[in-house]
């Protein structure tokens, strides 16, 4: 399952989440500043906390950047 961790008011974070979207990608939403619970864990996970930040069981990714190019998510 891939965990989308977001904040309000980021338009980065918006960005990561139309991309998904609209290439079909499932996913799970988890706003940090909501959810304080897992605040703590998504730190303890990938050791700070930046958003976007996408995860799964076998990857984590850092950020977004929007590309022209055909690349996978």
């Amino acid at each position: 399952m891939n965990v989308l961790y977001i904040m309000d008011r980021c338009s980065v974070c918006a960005q990561a989440m139309n991309h998904l979207y609209l290439k079909e990608i499932d996913y799970k939403i988890v706003n940090i500043l909501k959810e304080t619970s897992a605040r703590k864990d998504f730190k303890d996970l990938i050791g700070e906390v930046y958003t976007p930040s996408l995860v799964n069981e076998k990857e984590i990714w850092k950020g977004w950047v929007q590309t022209q190019s055909k690349a996978h998510v």
